[in-house]
């Protein structure tokens, strides 16, 4: 019995706290139980997932990339092994660095670093890489690794066809790289290829403790060396074209031979070059300054007037259409009257009679300015559509451009007037608003040396990846109906230009050769200098069209470089 009523209050105040408190550690164990549960059994597997890449760092290999071959087997493009030292702690970095600097022939640099490795020197020699191993105090603070690095053969003859490498942009990464670190194709076969280049990167696992510090290697997966790529570049004749191009009056311009028969591409060269060995970031920026624009490809991209070499088209547009032949005659008294305008032509004092094939080799601008009057600008642009100069070629190789055909339409768009007589005398001359490249018109003599079939270029024959061929080129062509008298009297003409005509410092006494030159104006400077041609004439094997930038005359500027590639190609004397 309780002695007063103070006492029960206190007595039942106690009990009910004491229910509380026991409830409430009830409730807490069973919350704790539950959260156990959550953690340990629903979630275990993630977090011991999560736990291992905790302890676990992965560092990818990169792949050695495929190696690139010239049509002759010569490398062009290959990997040179090289080490790097990856540190694993910050804590004494730069006291060890100290000490392998005290016998280390080449004072060690960094080179990039992360939260978990720093990454010094990665040209590192075999000798110095066995030095660093037999004085390593500490195995968990570094590791030494080994990286291809990509090497070029003559690299600014081969810089617009191969390409380079460069790592790979954030906003690529969906195009199936791994990580931030990978290296892509950047023009050229490079890029056109670099699925079958680029190989797969290899995986080192390392163990790490608390620390940060290197407890084992837990695995390591070899990267596989991508794809090796069989070009069909003539090296040799790269290297003349390349170097007789650089010494031309400005140095600038573009040069491309295509094998007749097939549409390989034996050399596609653009100058200047730029030395894709050197493409660190300060170079690179360097060469995006240089007015001389070295990263155009002048040879696919540079879309350029073709001047006299037109005539060409002109000229068979008139065989077909006008059923002209080499009997018929215009007088050329230097001039052209069209309305109250004269339009000139080159030699000022006239060619006299010509016929067609006097009018190619001396490239009289009145014999095709009058052809241009008769035939019609509708007519004109027909051939030039006929033998694709709106049209890319399809070569296998990044940012082709297109020629371009003004027509009636565009001008009046554009300039708001009307097209003229005077403007088809002038389109026929294959000057105004036309435009072409250097390919395109490298194509256009192989079809005409070809009896009509343009074979498509390109610029790799074959891939090979563990001994199997898993690409193979496949010829493609198109093929334009053209009479067999027209083909028959164009080439013939072409023949007369290096034998008597604008073409003569080309003539080869052991080989005969067919082509066209041009002086091309415009409207930056001293006209463009053009040759286009084909050889040998019984039997074409190669076509080559040739531009120098500003060199005026065609026929002394261009013609050379052509002849020098003609001795090497037929290894005359």
């Amino acid at each position: 019995m309780w002695r007063n009523s103070d006492e029960q209050i206190y007595y039942k105040n106690f009990i009910n706290k004491y229910n509380f408190i026991f409830v409430l550690f009830i409730i807490l164990f069973i919350l704790l139980s539950i959260r156990l549960f959550f953690l340990q059994i629903i979630k275990g597997k993630q977090y011991v997932i999560i736990s291992e890449r905790q302890r676990i760092f992965s560092r990818y290999e990169h792949a050695p990339r495929g190696i690139i071959y010239s049509a002759d087997n010569v490398v062009l493009a290959e990997n040179k092994f090289t080490y790097a030292i990856l540190f694993y702690t910050q804590q004494n970095q730069n006291k060890l660095i100290n000490k392998l600097n005290d016998f280390l022939e080449n004072e060690i640099n960094l080179y990039s670093t992360n939260n978990i490795f720093t990454k010094f020197t990665y040209n590192l020699s075999m000798a110095e890489v066995l030095k660093i191993l037999e004085r390593k105090a500490n195995p968990n603070n570094f590791m030494v690794l080994k990286e291809a690095h990509r090497i070029y053969h003559n690299p600014k003859a081969i810089s617009h066809i191969i390409g380079y490498i460069s790592e790979i942009k954030r906003n690529e990464l969906q195009l199936g790289y791994n990580n931030i670190g990978d290296y892509v194709g950047r023009g050229g076969i490079e890029q056109s290829y670099n699925d079958y280049l680029k190989g797969t990167n290899g995986q080192l696992q390392i163990e790490v403790n608390a620390k940060g510090l290197q407890t084992k290697v837990f695995k390591y997966i070899p990267p596989t060396i991508g794809a090796d790529v069989y070009s069909t570049i003539d090296i040799s004749l790269q290297k003349v074209a390349y170097n007789a191009l650089k010494q031309s009056s400005t140095g600038r311009g573009a040069v491309v031979v295509l094998d007749i028969k097939t549409g390989a591409i034996k050399v596609l060269v653009s100058s200047p070059g730029f030395n894709i060995n050197k493409m660190s970031t300060n170079q690179f920026n360097k060469y995006c300054l240089d007015k001389s624009a070295p990263f155009f490809n002048r040879a696919i991209q540079g879309i350029y007037s073709p001047g006299s070499i037109f005539k060409i088209i002109t000229l068979i547009a008139a065989m077909e259409a006008l059923n002209i032949n080499k009997s018929d005659i215009i007088h050329c008294p230097g001039y052209f009257k069209l309305g109250n305008r004269h339009y000139l032509c080159w030699y000022k004092s006239g060619h006299g009679k010509v016929n067609l094939i006097d009018a190619i080799a001396l490239s009289c601008n009145v014999y095709f300015y009058q052809l241009g009057v008769q035939l019609s600008i509708n007519t004109l642009i027909k051939y030039a559509k006929m033998f694709f100069i709106n049209s890319k070629t399809g070569i296998d190789l990044p940012n082709e451009k297109r020629g371009f055909i003004p027509t009636p339409t565009w001008k009046y768009n554009k300039l708001h007037t009307s097209w003229f007589q005077g403007d088809t005398a002038i389109f026929a001359v294959g000057q105004g608003a036309l435009g072409v490249t250097v390919l395109q018109m490298a194509y256009i003599m192989s079809g005409i040396a070809n009896n009509g079939i343009f074979y498509q270029p390109y610029s790799v024959d074959r891939i090979i990846h563990n001994g199997k061929i898993i690409y193979k080129h496949i010829k493609k062509y198109k093929q334009i109906d053209l009479s067999r008298t027209t083909l028959q009297l164009i080439q013939k003409a072409l023949f007369e230009v290096v034998e008597h005509g604008t073409g003569i410092k080309c003539k080869l006494n052991s080989v005969k050769i067919a082509g066209k030159t041009g002086t091309a104006q415009n409207s930056r400077g001293k006209p463009h200098a053009w040759f286009v041609s084909y050889a040998p004439v019984n039997n074409p094997e190669i076509a080559i069209a040739v531009i120098v930038e500003n060199g005026g005359s065609g026929g002394t500027n261009a013609v050379p470089i052509s002849k020098q590639i003609y001795k090497s190609y037929f290894k005359l004397k």
